[in-house]
């Protein structure tokens, strides 16, 4: 039981870095590998069994495609046509020009997509669709992504901009907090810092891709993880 004594700040304003819940990790010279983060997918042994399953048609899982430089949409459409359901999540952002500023989608997962397949029938052609590079893998084994970790992607992208942050008492760095009601409701992670300015960097463990967002700090709760 973690006996660490409990400090509180009070804030107006608190802004919060979040991450979906769930850690994959390929090992490479770009992506460190670190099983210990896993949480929202299935382990190898599990995943191994599941994908047994995908000897009936119908089972379908969600797994991780890591593409080309750049090429995440093109990869996306090229999905589409080859009728693989995918998910591309994707956020707003300014650019500036010297002429003007426009506001432009992109990817929030830098060369990821979610691919919901069945492994056995539709693997190789979504390897070979245009811009894919491998599929996630963990100890030489695909990846099997749980359904609320989609959830958890879709509910950061669609309310980022919707959530606000309040006053509140009791967390401290590497206390482990729940949100417990609003649009994030579900998503798991740790305070980080708790900074002379009273501001909290909440991380939630996930594929390694942050995203700012503000939560409000009365929906959230201790929880042990």
């Amino acid at each position: 039981m973690d006996t660490q004594p409990r400090t509180a700040f009070v804030a107006e304003k608190l802004p919060i870095l979040t991450w979906p819940r769930t850690a994959f990790f390929y090992s490479d010279s770009m992506h460190q590998s670190n099983l210990e983060l896993i949480q929202d997918h299935l382990d190898v042994d599990q995943a191994r069994e599941r994908l047994q399953e995908h000897n009936d048609p119908e089972i379908k899982d969600w797994f991780a495609l890591y593409t080309k430089a750049r090429a995440e949409k093109k990869l996306g459409l090229a999905l589409s046509r080859l009728g693989i359901e995918n998910y591309l999540p994707l956020i707003s952002e300014k650019r500036q020009w010297s002429d003007r500023t426009k506001v432009i989608e992109t990817p929030l997962l830098k060369s990821y997509i979610f691919v919901h397949i069945n492994y056995i029938r539709e693997k190789v052609r979504a390897l070979q669709a245009a811009g894919t590079v491998h599929m996630v893998r963990a100890e030489g084994q695909a990846v099997v992504i749980l359904p609320q970790m989609i959830e958890n992607i879709r509910l950061l992208v669609n309310h980022a901009e919707s959530i606000r942050v309040d006053p509140y008492e009791g967390f401290i760095e590497g206390t482990p907090i729940r949100v417990r009601s609003g649009p994030l409701k579900g998503l798991t992670g740790l305070v980080n810092k708790v900074n002379s300015r009273n501001t909290v960097y909440v991380v939630l463990k996930s594929i390694g891709h942050v995203m700012s967002a503000t939560l409000d700090p009365m929906d959230l709760e201790l929880e042990d993880l």
